[in-house]
């Protein structure tokens, strides 16, 4: 017998789960299958019907796609925490994570973050994405899926917990594992 469930629930299950691994201090599991690059992204998982995108989520994906560094750690709460579980890096506060944001530019170009889905429940949200850049010095572009949750307080990010696949961006990009540090390290 065989069955099927609908995207949203499967992303909804993917998304607590990630939610239960983070509350419980869990090593996440690994990262989706890698996408060859934003367009195929897309063509795996359709596009994002953007009125359904929590707003918070929304301006997440813009901060990123900004050349203003400060834009991203305004999102957070005084005492926000941004999570890298790829770099194995914790930023606290808005010094850290403004840091962290020039850091990632200073060292990718064309940082790029293309949501393919997002959805809200309680104050958590979860948001699937392409996450896209050049890193500096590399031969290839990459291109990878990256599954971020968000806890809010009201209303503002108190934590985001990011989950991509690092040796699928250093892959893609012609760079072998031990290439890459993380920004401010």
């Amino acid at each position: 017998m065989t069955f099927s469930i609908g995207r949203r629930t499967a992303l909804s299950v993917v998304g607590l789960a990630a939610v239960a691994a983070t509350l419980a201090w869990t090593v996440p599991a690994q990262a989706a299958p890698v996408a060859k690059d934003t367009n195929m992204a897309q063509t795996l998982h359709g596009t994002q019907n953007h009125h359904d995108t929590p707003k918070i989520a929304q301006e997440w994906i813009d901060a990123w796609n900004s050349s203003d560094t400060t834009l991203l750690a305004k999102l957070f709460t005084d005492n926000g925490v941004y999570t890298d579980y790829a770099l194995g890096k914790t930023m606290t506060g808005s010094d850290e994570i403004t840091g962290w944001k020039v850091g990632t530019d200073e060292r990718i170009a064309d940082v790029h973050v293309t949501i393919l889905e997002a959805f809200e429940s309680g104050d958590h949200v979860a948001i699937e994405a392409t996450y896209s850049g050049h890193i500096n010095g590399a031969p290839n572009p990459f291109a990878v899926p990256i599954t971020t949750i968000l806890e809010l307080e009201h209303g503002k990010i108190a934590s985001d917990h990011d989950n991509y696949s690092l040796s699928s961006v250093l892959a893609q990009s012609g760079l072998p594992a031990d290439t890459i540090s993380a920004p401010n390290s």
